[in-house]
């Protein structure tokens, strides 16, 4: 049994492994942040197509993410096992299964426009929105590819080449929308549809970089199996363990990106004012959210590493040591966004009508993200410490049972307008990290026993 090790030990090991996890992931936001900015300034109608058109593949996209989370779990425990070679066989692996869920998304989100018009959007929005949909679905057997790569590379504690990525990312991205959105010599501007074709084209560069790093970088790095040869005789996890986690995590997060999803369509039965300054408003949400993401992907594997050692002890410190930094964070931004609430606005749209439907609800967005990013760390702890459906369940009561029926309550019965689509996500986040913090609480105080690696 390895000796405790103290709490700030804890403290200091996952801010170092989260600071370019943070980065990595708001380098996420800023592409979708580049986006909105964009289309804020063509103008409100080809914004409020971009966020009704995003909204489905925004789902899907969170969907991916829980799916492939049984890559970095198993990777991180076995690493901490002294199994480092199963980790290529568990990359390849996740590779596969990441193109063939992307394809099958890819293709279902072709009739989104059906969805727009049960859920009693205008005919005319639903058709354009659709379109947006379309293409922008072409981006997910990419994006699922470059997740499978970044994980696997913070798993290994190597998560500033998904930060380079980002960066990368990024520049193109800001690149291929001022050319396609606001058309530059021979290329016209194609408003929300070339953001959707540069969210396309982003996306293919991320993954074939994440790719050919490891496949090429990193094939003789000792012990890690990379190569096909030096993998195939190494003892590595079930492939219905690494399925199982996905499954249960890819549950989770997508009932919680659904939910999000159906407050997007409420949102577009208000107009397309409302629309667009959901847009904005959810800008800061997300951003808040993928600072502590970072800290939740650090925490997993801070957990994971310690069950692979069999520390009981190590388990508990890491996940709420992830928990208290995501609050301080999150509290950091609240703070920030309440203090001054015209300076971000201003970077998004010069529009005086979405201003003033936006200004009045940055409260409730400041309130709802810091209960928001913590109840997604301590989701990630329970996952690194091997749970799996029961944060799923948890997810599912908390923001299908709870967020949307409180929002459509608070938006429509009560005529909270807008507003009333942040105090349902308040409501839910605060039942949230409570119940998952008990769930928490509960597996670290059991034992730390680590399953044993079996032949796939």
């Amino acid at each position: 049994m390895p000796s405790p090790q103290p709490l700030r030990h804890h403290v200091l090991r996952t801010l170092v492994l989260a600071g370019p996890m943070i980065l990595s992931r708001v380098g996420l936001v800023t592409m979708s942040t580049a986006d909105i900015v964009v289309l804020g300034h063509v103008g409100s109608g080809e914004l409020a197509d971009y966020v009704l058109g995003s909204t489905i593949q925004e789902s899907l996209t969170g969907m991916l993410v829980g799916l492939l989370l049984g890559v970095p779990v198993l990777v991180a425990r076995e690493t901490a096992r002294g199994n480092s070679a199963a980790a290529g066989t568990i990359w390849r692996r996740g590779l596969v299964f990441a193109a063939l869920a992307g394809l099958a998304m890819c293709l279902a989100l072709q009739f989104a426009e059906h969805v727009y018009l049960l859920t009693g959007q205008d005919p005319e929005l639903a058709a354009r929105a659709a379109r947006v949909t379309g293409l922008l679905a072409c981006a997910l057997p990419f994006i699922a590819l470059s997740q499978v790569s970044t994980a696997f590379l913070e798993s290994l504690h190597r998560p500033v080449v998904g930060l380079a990525i980002i960066a990368l990312a990024n520049i193109a991205n800001l690149g291929l929308n001022i050319v396609l959105v606001l058309g530059i010599g021979p290329f016209p501007a194609l408003g929300a549809a070339g953001c959707a074709l540069a969210t396309v084209g982003t996306a293919a560069l991320a993954a074939g970089a994440g790719f050919l790093f490891i496949r090429f970088r990193l094939r003789e790095a000792p012990g890690l199996g990379i190569g096909r040869d030096s993998a195939r005789a190494v003892m590595v996890p079930r492939i219905r363990e690494m399925t199982a986690i996905g499954l249960a995590s890819g549950s989770s997060f997508f009932f919680e990106a659904a939910s999000f999803t159906v407050m997007t369509l409420f949102v577009g039965r208000l107009g397309p004012v409302a629309l667009a300054a959901q847009g904005v408003l959810f800008q800061f949400l997300i951003f808040s959210f993928m600072i502590a993401h970072g800290i939740a992907g650090a925490t997993q594997v801070r957990v994971g590493n310690a069950w692979g050692r069999r520390d009981a002890a190590g388990i508990a410190r890491a996940g709420w040591a992830g928990l208290a930094l995501a609050m301080l964070f999150t509290g950091c931004v609240a703070l920030g966004l309440t203090a001054f609430p015209e300076i971000p606005l201003r970077l998004f749209t010069s529009d005086p009508a979405l201003t003033a439907v936006a200004l009045p609800v940055l409260g409730w967005v400041a309130l709802a993200m810091v209960f928001d990013g913590g109840q997604t760390v301590l989701n990630n702890a329970c996952r690194g410490r091997g749970d799996t459906w029961v944060p799923t369940s948890l997810v599912l009561m908390n923001y299908m049972g709870v967020m949307v029926p409180c929002a459509w309550l608070f938006t429509f019965a009560a005529g909270h307008g807008l507003p009333g689509i942040y105090q349902g996500i308040l409501v839910a986040s605060i039942l949230s990290i409570s119940v998952l913090a008990l769930r928490f609480r509960a597996l670290a105080r059991r034992p730390a026993e680590a399953p044993d690696a079996l032949r796939a």
